[in-house]
């Protein structure tokens, strides 16, 4: 009887700890997939026109061809600790409605819990929330969901939903930086004279 009452204690706390354990991260959306290889995706992304960034060359950005339910998309990959695999997806939806971004994230937050309000120096034409999953041992994979209301052509309206692994992400960089170290470091062509404050400054 004691041995039967101690197995269900245990499954009780079994139970309650499995309730309460974080779901686990979404991984891939649209059928693309972070971690995935380009290469696998051929059909699916513009790899003729994908370019490294230019503030970060150990990442590659090619954009994602026509899907249905979006506009535009995006993948970054690495090309130094694992060249070619997905590190970020990013998708902006079809729908603009401002009801389509809360209906979404009301989904978002029954199947991942409560997020993290995001906030913006555009204010009210910005709403933003974020979730992450692990933590630094085993790595964070974060999802964001934003609207933007406002016109800058730098952020344009709508819905867009963000999957990033940031394990993947940091490898890339650690990599990264452990070759330059073994190259020299390039140095501007232009100008060749010596530039003063103004030359920093918009005028």
């Amino acid at each position: 009887m004691k041995r039967l009452l101690a197995c269900l204690v245990i499954l009780t706390a079994l139970a309650a700890a499995t309730a309460h354990a974080q779901p686990s991260a979404p991984r891939e959306i649209a059928g693309i997939a972070l971690g995935a290889d380009v290469k696998d995706l051929a059909q699916r992304l513009d790899l003729s026109k994908a370019v490294p960034l230019w503030d970060k060359p150990y990442l590659t950005r090619a954009n994602i061809q026509p899907t249905k339910g979006f506009r535009t998309g995006y993948v970054l990959f690495g090309n130094c600790a694992n060249p070619g695999r997905i590190v970020r997806i990013k998708l902006k939806y079809q729908d603009k409605d401002p009801s389509f971004f809360r209906t979404t994230g009301r989904t978002l937050t029954t199947r991942y819990g409560d997020p993290k309000p995001l906030m913006s120096d555009q204010g009210a034409l910005y709403l933003g929330m974020a979730w992450k999953f692990g933590n630094i041992k085993t790595g964070v994979t974060a999802l964001l969901l934003e609207h933007a209301a406002g016109d800058d052509p730098e952020d344009t309206e709508g819905t867009s939903i963000r999957l990033t692994d940031n394990a993947m992400l940091d490898l890339e960089h650690e990599c990264y930086e452990k070759t330059r170290q073994k190259e020299p470091q390039v140095q501007p062509s232009f100008p060749l004279f010596e530039i003063k404050e103004d030359w920093l400054l918009p005028k």
